[in-house]
């Protein structure tokens, strides 16, 4: 192709009227061809400056339109070509001009253990199997040498796990992938007090005099007796509070929130703000059960879902909360497969490189 076929390829680009395929042959194009210095530009001045600005990614080129002028915004991620007032196109021609047009929609964690761990008072960590009781705990706790003033113990949950705990007032707690509780082997007189990193589901044993507290994030939740299920992920900066049964008190910079039964709150920890909505228990519980349950859910949230479960880094080169997903998938399915399905439900491509995934056009 001429320089003078290239040059209507470019403007037909700018005016949106490029097929599909001539899109990535132009894009491919200018990849290749980093060529700058043969554009017309107005002086050495305007090409530098306009050359920072396209690799910064910012708001730039005005284009002529039959309403006037509208601004684009170009980014790394875009095929770096813009049509000038006088119709000249030019590209970044600064040595590592381009840099990787994908953004991360999750990331992968470093664990200890590929098991799930609890952490004894005297910083002793034992790996787990199978439900914990009161009696195990108290068990693990009589082993301790020397006296323990308040026997606080931590349980850590990796990836593909699921932990269950009875706590000492007979009250459970469903942990799930990613999270880390907090705990006293015996609450006090006064308090029932526990503290959650990430997402748990807990039935409360029912004490009217001892209510009982969930610290998780920047948030406290107080119940008597109920069972509700809390996601509190450090990276998600919100704590989403969802009541089953029962009430539930939600305490956010001094203001409190009250739910009822089918309804959760979402608290946005980084701008301190809540909102209330209607949940689905089925789809927001049926991972204790060892399902991932999708309906109607955006795929953003799916994959930051399926990266939290399988511990996998998650790139994308394409927005994708226009798209949704339905269906329900046991969370022991390998991972290409779950891929398989998605991708056949989304129309999105995913591409494994080892522990990351590049969902691709």
């Amino acid at each position: 192709m001429n320089n003078e076929d290239i040059n209507e390829l470019l403007e037909r680009y700018s005016k949106g009227l490029c097929s599909q395929e001539e899109c990535k042959y132009i894009e491919r194009y200018i990849l290749k061809n980093p060529i700058a210095d043969n554009w017309d530009w107005k002086d050495e001045q305007h090409k530098n400056a306009t050359s920072k600005i396209i690799k910064a990614g910012l708001p730039m080129l005005p284009r002529h339109q039959s309403a006037g002028i509208r601004w684009i915004r170009w980014t790394a991620s875009a095929a770096v070509a813009m049509l000038l007032f006088a119709g000249v196109w030019f590209i970044n021609s600064e040595q590592g001009a381009l840099e990787d047009s994908s953004y991360v929609i999750a990331e992968a964690k470093d664990y200890n253990s590929e098991k799930v761990t609890i952490t004894l008072p005297n910083g002793k960590v034992q790996a787990l199997e199978g439900t914990l009781s009161a009696e195990d705990l108290r068990a693990l706790v009589s082993q301790q040498e020397g006296g323990v003033a308040e026997a606080w113990l931590t349980i850590q949950v990796p990836s593909r796990q699921h932990q269950e705990v009875t706590l000492a007032d007979g009250s459970s707690v469903w942990l799930n992938a990613g999270s880390i509780l907090r705990f006293p082997q015996s609450f006090t007189k006064e308090h029932r007090q526990v503290y959650l990193e990430g997402e748990g589901y807990f039935d409360i044993a029912h004490n009217i005099e001892k209510p009982f507290h969930v610290f998780a994030g920047k948030g406290e939740i107080e119940v008597t007796g109920t069972k509700f299920n809390v996601q509190a992920y450090k990276e998600q900066n919100s704590v989403r509070t969802s009541l089953v049964e029962g009430g539930v008190k939600f305490y956010m910079d001094k203001k409190e929130y009250k739910l009822t039964p089918g309804i959760e709150l979402i608290a946005d920890t980084d701008k301190h703000e809540a909102i209330r909505q209607k949940f689905d228990v089925n789809q927001l519980t049926s991972w204790k059960d060892g399902y991932f349950t999708f309906d109607n859910m955006e795929l953003l949230e799916v994959m930051q879902l399926v990266a939290r479960w399988y511990n996998i880094t998650i790139r994308s080169d394409m927005k994708l909360s226009s798209k949704r997903i339905g269906g329900t998938y046991p969370t022991d399915l390998p991972l290409e497969e779950l891929l398989e399905d998605l991708s056949a439900l989304s129309g999105v491509k995913f591409e494994i490189q080892g522990k990351e995934v590049h969902i691709v056009r």
